[in-house]
């Protein structure tokens, strides 16, 4: 368990780090060019987009962050509702300060880079490391009641 929540910690912090940047030179007789492009472009917010800023759920219309007046369904099936949480597949998050979900249901930060599914690995490995601490707990109050048994039986 301590292992996969590693790797996935690991993982995302590798993505989130990744820079990567395509550099192309070309030559010719007279000029020199160089360009520069970023693959890890930042996403621009288009029409029907959801984001939550100030607490508040708002949706892009005609260029402008308006506030939700209902629960918005994306294209699909993903649902936003007007308090921030955002359900996918069956799964529940909550759409933090910032953060956008385009019109396919696609996470992307304050700065615009996707969020892909890691996310939802990261919440289902904290999930499953307390229940391993859940039943550690109950393991250890186990093994002190029957000490305390023992002791009274002598």
């Amino acid at each position: 368990m301590k292992k996969l929540l590693t790797i996935a910690l690991a993982a995302f912090s590798l993505a989130a780090c990744e820079n990567a940047t395509n550099t192309t030179t070309s030559d010719d007789t007279i000029n020199t060019t160089t360009t520069a492009t970023d693959d890890n472009a930042a996403y621009a917010p288009v029409e029907g987009d959801v984001t939550r800023r100030d607490g508040k759920v708002m949706v892009r219309r005609n260029g402008d962050w308006v506030d939700a007046d209902r629960d918005v369904e994306l294209d699909n099936g993903v649902v936003v509702y007007k308090d921030g949480r955002v359900v996918r597949d069956g799964n529940e998050v909550e759409l933090n300060d910032g953060e956008v979900v385009n019109k396919t249901g696609d996470f992307f930060d304050r700065s615009g880079r996707a969020i892909e599914n890691a996310w939802k690995d990261t919440k289902e490995g904290v999930k499953e490391a307390g229940r391993d601490v859940k039943d550690a707990v109950k393991d250890a109050g186990r093994k002190v009641d029957n000490a305390v048994d023992n002791d009274k039986k002598q």
